[in-house]
Formats: structure tokens, C-alpha cells, sequence
């Protein structure tokens, strides 16, 4: 639920690809980022990694969404 969590947004672009948007992958600069917040983010909040997921785990929007984002 958006009331007891955390989004983090990797922007990238989503060119379509047999008429579906199919987005890029993260870079290694913007899955270094995310690294780094998202360890900051467990240890000042106490959130277990276990309770850390990708949008295409949990969203029902496109499954190429941060697909390839790494923490």
C-alpha cells in the first residue's frame, strides 16, 4: 500500500518494440544509487530486505519496469 511504503524511481526510456514499450536497463550508475539508498533507507527505517521488492513483483504496470535494477 502507498501509505506504509517507499517508492524509488529509476528513470529510463521505454522505446516500443513490437508495438509494447519495453524499458532499457538501469545503468550500472543508476543501480550504484540504488545500492546506496536502499541500504540507507533499511538502516535509518529498520526495513528488512525481505520486504524489498521490484515493481514488476508487486505492480501491475509493464514487467520491463526496473527488471534489471539490482541492490
Amino acid at each position: 500500500m502507498n501509505e506504509d511504503s517507499i517508492g524509488i524511481e529509476i528513470v529510463s526510456a521505454a522505446p516500443k518494440k513490437d508495438g509494447k514499450e519495453i524499458f532499457d536497463a538501469a545503468t550500472e550508475a543508476q543501480n550504484g544509487a540504488l545500492k546506496w539508498l536502499v541500504k540507507e533507507l533499511a538502516e535509518t527505517l529498520g526495513v528488512s530486505m525481505q520486504e524489498t521488492y521490484r515493481h514488476p513483483e508487486i505492480g501491475r504496470k509493464n514487467p520491463t519496469e526496473a527488471s534489471t535494477a539490482k541492490w
